[in-house]
């Protein structure tokens, strides 16, 4: 540990190593996040990376993606083009390039007549899938292998499927339809078809099904949600739950996620700025906290937004992209924290919507028309530099004395990769708003397994926060270290 003053005590300090983002109100609170790792079992690890595995469109906005279940195949929607996606794309090793889309992997079944915005999708029992562009419903029959647009009288958003109907909300009023019973092509008009937001003079966003709870309808507004259940009524199949209704709305339809038991969104009132909530069919329960919610108020465009729900190796994430704030938050469900993601310029994470097919997670981009695999598998993004950026606690004393840093440590996987990868180190003396140089420390390639990285003499300070950047194709595997500081002897 080096040489010792004799007047000197030495302490040892804990140092985060493992740890989430704490959004703290202001700096001095906490400054302390992670970007592209996650906690498992104590330890920091890496998430997942991704593989670009069919090349459509490039030049094209990916809009919409869905697995069809019962057809046994994936759906993209890429600029105005809609293919289907066959099971043999998990065999594919390399990037398709834009012409080769004919080797049956991809086929184009149909065009839309938009070429940009959000599209919804969903599946009913009679082999139909509805696809929403928020202008028109179309219908693609995979049986028959028919595609066309819906004649409608109500402008159609986000379509979900429930109990032999498609429903879907009128964007322009406070209503909501339902299709004829497993007929697609069909929206009637009458009273036993249309629904209405009656909570709130507001318009409808979205009906979401509520998973595992049967019949149960969320009716989405932008400051109120109902809950309806299909009862089986003749003159109107739903029927409201009166007891409650949930305060908030939904932002943007594409943040709308659901897992195995509960729905989770964007959400707002007239009273609130934006905050994350989730329900599993009853009074729903806020995964934001006091730091969050602080940073959900200062973005520019919430509106701007996209969120997905998938899971990895026994972890549930909701991943939550900010595109005009060029921010993605990702929220584990297992540990309860937030975490960053981001691109290589620390910017928010190329996916806007995942959907699981053929044993792996596929997503289309906000950046291309392209289908990418996401997967632990992968240490890099589509071969490139992942940032994976740990800050930790601001160490201090209980009496914010001065002290000197001797040396700081933790455990760290070595010797994982055939390359060289490396760690910079810097160090903030005011609680994170400006750091100094970074110290490089190149780490062990194979076949050494050193397991420990030690870095000494830190200079004096009242305070000290370390910041961490690892570089490299590797994975990199962390746990908690450790600070020893001295002071004078009282």
């Amino acid at each position: 540990m080096g040489r010792t003053t004799p007047n000197l005590q030495l302490q040892r300090l804990p140092l985060n190593i493992v740890g989430s983002n704490k959004f703290g109100r202001y700096a001095k609170i906490s400054f302390e996040k992670s970007y592209n790792f996650f906690i498992s079992d104590g330890w920091m690890v890496p998430t997942p990376g991704h593989l670009k595995v069919l090349n459509i469109d490039p030049l094209s906005e990916g809009r919409g993606v869905f697995t069809s279940t019962r057809g046994n195949f994936m759906l993209a929607v890429i600029g105005s083009g809609v293919y289907a996606i066959r099971d043999e794309i998990q065999k594919v090793g390399r990037t398709i390039p834009v012409g080769d889309i004919t080797e049956g992997i991809a086929t184009l079944i149909g065009t839309l007549d938009t070429f940009s915005g959000d599209v919804f999708i969903d599946e009913n029992d009679a082999e139909q899938i509805a696809i929403c562009d928020k202008k028109d419903i179309y219908i693609y029959n995979y049986d028959a292998a028919t595609f066309q647009k819906v004649t409608l009288d109500f402008l159609p958003g986000y379509v979900t499927f429930q109990d032999g109907y498609f429903i879907a909300p009128d964007l322009d009023r406070n209503q909501w339809r339902l299709s004829q019973i497993n007929e697609g092509t069909v929206w009637p008009a009458g009273s036993q078809n249309v629904g209405e937001l009656e909570s709130k003079p507001d318009k409808c966003r979205a009906c979401v099904r509520v998973p595992g709870k049967g019949n149960q309808l969320f009716v989405m507004g932008s400051t109120v949600t109902e809950s309806w259940n299909d009862i089986g009524y003749k003159l109107f199949p739903y029927y409201r739950t009166n007891s409650f209704n949930i305060d908030y709305g939904c932002v943007n339809q594409s943040t709308i996620a659901a897992g195995d038991k509960f729905v989770i969104w964007l959400a707002r009132n007239e009273q609130s700025a934006p905050v994350i909530m989730y329900s599993e069919g009853g009074q729903p329960r806020p995964i934001s906290t006091d730091g969050i919610n602080f940073a959900l108020k200062q973005l520019e465009d919430p509106e701007d937004s996209y969120g997905f729900i998938y899971e990895n190796e026994g972890h549930l994430f909701y991943q939550l992209t900010f595109r005009k704030d060029k921010v993605t938050y990702l929220y584990d469900f297992n540990t309860n924290k937030f975490f960053f993601l981001s691109d290589e310029k620390l910017e928010n994470h190329i996916a806007k919507k995942v959907t699981f097919f053929a044993n792996d997670y596929y997503f289309i981009s906000l950046i291309d028309g392209n289908i990418y695999r996401l997967s632990s598998d992968f240490t890099t993004a589509d071969g490139g530099h992942v940032p994976r950026l740990r800050i930790t606690n601001t160490v201090r004393l209980p009496d914010s004395d001065l002290f000197i840093g001797k040396r700081m440590g933790f455990t760290i996987e070595q010797g994982d990769s055939k390359n060289l990868n490396r760690i910079d180190l810097s160090i903030s003396n005011n609680g994170g708003i400006t750091f100094g140089n970074f110290v490089k420390h190149d780490i062990q390639a194979l076949p050494n397994r050193e397991n420990k990285f030690t870095e000494y003499d830190f200079g004096i300070s009242n305070e000290m926060t370390f910041q961490l950047r690892f570089w490299g194709d590797g994975r990199f595997l962390c746990k908690d270290g450790y600070v020893d500081v001295a002071k004078k002897a009282s």
